[in-house]
């Protein structure tokens, strides 16, 4: 027993399972891409939260044995910087955050770094939450419409490579329905989690009362009878692999719609002067 407790406490073995500890660091890495790029969907919410709660266990009991490996503390520093985006993009997400929250703040505190860094950083971090939470709120509330949307009608296209979904947007206003295209191919499913692609674009946008009515011909989309997408413009065939092209027209993929109040402002006024300046012509 003597000598299997030196082994554990060997300063190499340590230094070696602390490169565990990246493991974790590179998970944070895929959640802050997943939060960004995808809208997560619970398949089972039970399997989903007694696995993550393991791994978050064994996350945390590997980093109090390696708090005193050097690889333990610097995995330990950059987590916190890491889950920042986490948090931001699915605040309210809790059973996604609050195991990753915990493990991280547990490995900050628990590593031994040196107390002057882990003061200065720890200043930065705390900064950082705050002053960027208050700013990423102040955006999304200024410069993202606050709607309820409802889904009126979807169809995937015969190819099965993109997909439209008309929504019904209620506004303070009288509201609008807005015709959306997703690419169909990028949804992840990973068993327990699905992984759905926030990439769109806005095709089309109506105030209420209107009905817009889209049916796919082909590779085209028509809308009350008139073309508004083709997607042989956006998916290209390369060594017999298809590919999106999303290089040309305005795609998003981030938190933030392309719904902004300022754009539809701009828009408006726009198209007011053009109105003029045509009427005088």
């Amino acid at each position: 027993m003597v000598k299997k407790s030196a082994i554990f406490e060997n300063k190499w073995f340590i230094l070696g399972i602390g490169l565990l500890n990246l493991g974790f660091t590179i998970c944070l890495c895929v959640f802050a891409y997943w939060t960004f790029f995808y809208t997560i969907e619970y398949v089972n919410l039970t399997i989903f939260a007694a696995v993550y709660s393991v791994i978050s266990l064994l996350a945390g009991l590997i980093m109090y044995h390696t708090r005193n490996s050097p690889l333990t503390a610097v995995f330990c520093m950059a987590n916190v910087a890491i889950l920042f985006p986490v948090i931001l993009m699915d605040w309210g997400n809790w059973g996604f955050i609050v195991p990753a929250f915990l493990v991280t703040v547990f490995g900050f505190f628990c590593c031994h770094m040196n107390d002057t860094i882990k003061t200065v950083m720890g200043t930065i971090y705390l900064l950082l939450y705050i002053i960027g939470g208050i700013a990423f709120f102040l955006l999304s509330t200024v410069f993202t419409a606050s709607t309820v949307d409802t889904l009126i009608d979807s169809g995937i296209s015969p190819s099965g490579d993109l997909r439209y979904h008309t929504l019904d947007q209620k506004n303070n206003a009288m509201g609008k329905t807005v015709v959306y295209i997703e690419p169909n191919r990028l949804d992840v499913d990973l068993g327990f989690i699905k992984l759905d692609t926030t990439i769109k674009r806005l095709i089309k946008q109506a105030n209420n009362p209107i009905v817009l009515e889209c049916e796919w011909d082909g590779a085209k989309l028509y809308i009350n009878g008139m073309e508004h997408f083709d997607e042989e413009d956006y998916v290209t065939t390369k060594y017999g692999v298809k590919h999106y092209d999303f290089s040309s027209g305005t795609w998003t993929h981030t938190y933030f719609a392309l719904d902004y109040p300022f754009m539809n402002l701009v828009n408006t006024v726009t198209e007011a002067i053009g109105n003029k300046l045509s009427e005088s012509e």
